[in-house]
């Protein structure tokens, strides 16, 4: 008995002991909550009175500045001579920044439960240090899909809508993608992951749902952010043909940025002749330049007429080089009768990211 006894002592002296080890890691767990959280606090609180200090430099700039310069009589002069001062060319505070250039994605591998063609939906998005907002790469919805082959696993980016930013801090990227079955029920999971970015490769290769996923991107050191349009000012598209419009960049051979691939049912335009470009925004380098061309594939034979947009007619290329402000013209891209207009908006980020 006095040894059963003893054995009951020793069993609740241990469900003591492990219930007391027990609270101190909640308590530790509790604890390391409370710090993080108080170091979250502190960060925002930091960069908030980073930004109300800014804000307060440039608003005592900027009227000492116009004290300067004289009041304007038109506002809107005023605004933009304030504008132009504080943040382009001469300013304080734009500069150039690394960013990242996504040429493309490649469903490279599929699991045997699949067949080809995939009907492919969903989103692929990065998240950077400018505004941590999904900034889309590709997306499309379920009414929308993608058709992919093998002989053309490519996903059609549709991004992104800024540049994308590189630093010291992590970027992210975010990827939900489904094929789309005979009713949504059937839908599967063709690639869903996030991953973090922080070092710069050309080529990465990613597995997960029921697929490997192959991209195709770089860090551009030093560049600016281009945004591109294309305007039909005289002629038409030539029938039976189709259109791919890309933007390539000196410093990165063999790659180029699809912008558009439209069928021989014309150009997509809106009310003013703009063409719909698919993907509008390319990140340029500083010493680097960018060129931007149109191929014109015949649909019903093996005939392919190509054009690039350059001031020397006769090699049938522009070069553009990059700017900290404002556009860039040329009227020179040509396609048979159809002549058409690139303009290039160049911009770069602010100071405080």
């Amino acid at each position: 008995m006095h040894s059963s006894g003893g054995e009951m002592e020793a069993v609740e002296k241990a469900m003591r002991d492990k219930r007391m080890e027990e609270r101190e890691k909640r308590e530790a767990v509790m604890e390391e909550r409370m710090a993080k959280k108080e170091e979250e606090e502190a960060e925002k609180a930091k960069k908030a009175a980073m930004i109300k200090a800014a804000k307060e430099f440039v608003e005592a700039t900027g009227r000492k500045i116009l004290e300067k310069r004289g009041e304007p009589e038109d506002p809107f002069e005023q605004f933009r001579g304030f504008w132009t001062r504080v943040w382009g060319e001469d300013g304080y505070f734009g500069k150039f920044e690394d960013e990242m250039q996504f040429f493309s994605v490649k469903v490279a591998k599929i699991d045997e439960s699949l067949k080809w063609p995939l009907d492919v939906y969903g989103f692929f998005s990065v998240r950077d240090v400018v505004d941590h907002k999904r900034n889309m790469i590709f997306s499309c919805d379920r009414d929308n899909c993608q058709t992919i082959s093998q002989e053309d696993p490519y996903l059609t980016l549709t991004g992104p809508t800024r540049a994308v930013v590189v630093t010291s801090d992590p970027s992210y990227f975010e990827i939900e993608l489904k094929v789309k079955g005979t009713a949504e029920s059937e839908d599967k999971y063709l690639s869903r992951l996030v991953m973090t970015y922080r070092t710069g490769f050309l080529d990465r290769s990613f597995t997960s749902g029921l697929s490997t996923l192959e991209m195709a991107f770089k860090e551009i050191i030093q560049s600016v952010e281009a945004t591109i349009s294309v305007k039909v000012v005289d002629g038409s598209w030539p029938d039976g043909f189709r259109g791919v419009f890309c933007a390539s960049i000196d410093d990165i051979a063999g790659l180029k940025v699809k912008l558009l691939e439209c069928g021989d049912d014309r150009l997509p335009l809106d009310a003013d002749g703009n063409i719909k470009l698919r993907c509008k925004v390319v990140s340029v380098g500083l010493e680097g330049l960018l060129r931007i061309s149109v191929m014109a594939h015949c649909i019903n034979g093996d005939q392919v007429v190509e054009s690039h947009c350059r001031e020397d007619v006769k090699s049938h290329e522009v070069v553009f080089e990059p700017r900290r402000s404002g556009t860039s013209s040329n009227t020179e891209l040509k396609i048979g009768s159809c002549r058409m207009e690139v303009t290039v908006s160049w911009s770069l980020f602010s100071y405080q990211l």
